[in-house]
Parts: C-alpha cells; structure tokens; sequence
C-alpha cells in the first residue's frame, strides 16, 4: 500500500514536473518573439538606462547620510521603472492580448500548436509572460542597485530587507500589467490601449480631486512606500 502511494506521489510529480516545464518553454516563446517589438525595446532600453543612471548616483554618493541616500535612490529608481517599464510593457501587451491568435497568421502560434499547445491556453501565456517581462525589468536592475548599495557602504541588514520587498512589489507589480492589458483587450479588442489609458489615468486623475479614491497608480504608490519602510528604517 505504501509503494502504491509513494508511486503515485512520484507519477503526480513528475506529471507537475512536465506540466512546469512546458508552460515555462511557451512563456519563453512568446517573450523571445515579443521582445523584438518596438514599445518592449524601449522598455528594456529604459530600464537599463534607469539602472545606470542610478548606480553611478550611488557610486558618487558621499557625506555622512549617504546610506539613506542610496535608500532614497533604490526607491527612486523603482518609481521611475514603475511609470515607465509597465507603461510601455503594458501598452505594447494590451495590443498583442487583443490580437486573436492564429497559427495562420503568426508563426510563433503555428510553432506552439504544433508544439502540442492549444490555442485557448496561448492568451493566457501571452498574459503572463508580459508579468515576468515586468518583474524582471523592474525588480532585477533594482536587486543590482541594493548590492551597489552595499558595495558603498549601505548596511546588509538594510539589504536584506530591502531585497525581498523589491522582488515582492516587482511581482505585483508585474501581475497588475498583465491584468490591466488583459482586461483591456477583452473589453476593447479595437482600441486595447485607448482602454488602458481610461483604466489607469481615469482613477488616477480623479484621485487627485478625490484622494481617497483608490487607483492602480496610488495602490501601487503605497504599495511601495508600505514595503520599503523597514529598509527607510535601517539605512
């Protein structure tokens, strides 16, 4: 009875195993072939422009309160790949998930159905590899800023807590975009973006006369903010 189980346990495994690495192999390509879109490279040129200006602000940090300023600029690096990593990333997949997909028209679904892949589950890759792109974009040249931090001087205690709150905001943020581009398309196939727009800066702008509005921006905002309030307190 007991090598029945562990056979069983062992055939679920492996099964999860399969199922894990196929839908890692689809997520990668869908992200291969949607890099090479134009509102995607400029998100990934942003970021690494963002990561490079905000190192060498760190590297040239002096004084006796460098280490709440190198805090200050990992907060302020996440904020501006914030704004405009997602912005971008979102913009150009609301109008990838809004595109219907076809084996016929689009060589990377032809490669994934015939891959074994159905075409129902393909909008749903596309949804979280946009998510991964997001995460990655933001959270990893972030996590680099906290070890350049160190490297000047930053206390490791701050780091570590720090890093986790950077990979946990990155992944929300992340799965926010996606769902936003997501829900865009469905509700807007033909003006994807233009329904982006309206869900985003609609709640945004009305916060502003009404602050106890909620919106993704100012969620997110706080979001932020509440993470990194222990790494404010130990830099």
């Amino acid at each position: 009875m007991s090598f029945a189980l562990l056979d069983g346990e062992r055939s679920l495994w492996a099964v999860l195993r399969r199922s894990l690495a196929r839908e890692r192999a689809l997520l990668a390509l869908f992200n291969h072939g949607r890099k090479r879109g134009f509102l995607l490279r400029a998100a990934r040129l942003y970021a690494i422009g963002v990561f490079i200006g905000y190192a060498l602000a760190i590297l040239l940090t002096r004084g006796m309160d460098r280490r709440s300023l190198i805090h200050g600029f990992v907060h302020a690096a996440l904020g501006a790949l914030s704004w405009a990593v997602a912005s971008l990333a979102a913009l150009g997949s609301a109008r990838a998930l809004a595109e219907p997909p076809s084996a016929a028209s689009d060589p990377l679904v032809a490669l994934a159905v015939g891959r074994g892949f159905p075409l129902n589950g393909l909008r749903r890759a596309r949804a979280l590899g946009s998510a991964v792109l997001v995460a990655r974009w933001v959270g990893v040249p972030s996590l680099v800023l906290v070890i350049v931090g160190v490297a000047r001087g930053a206390r490791l205690l701050w780091a570590v807590a720090v890093a986790p709150a950077v990979i946990v905001y990155a992944s929300v943020l992340g799965l926010t975009v996606a769902l936003l581009a997501l829900f865009s398309a469905q509700l807007a196939p033909s003006r994807p973006r233009w329904m982006l727009l309206a869900l985003v800066m609609g709640p945004y702008l009305i916060a502003q006369a009404f602050p106890g509005f909620p919106s993704p921006v100012t969620l997110l905002s706080s979001l932020l903010d509440h993470l990194l309030d222990n790494g404010a307190r130990l830099a």
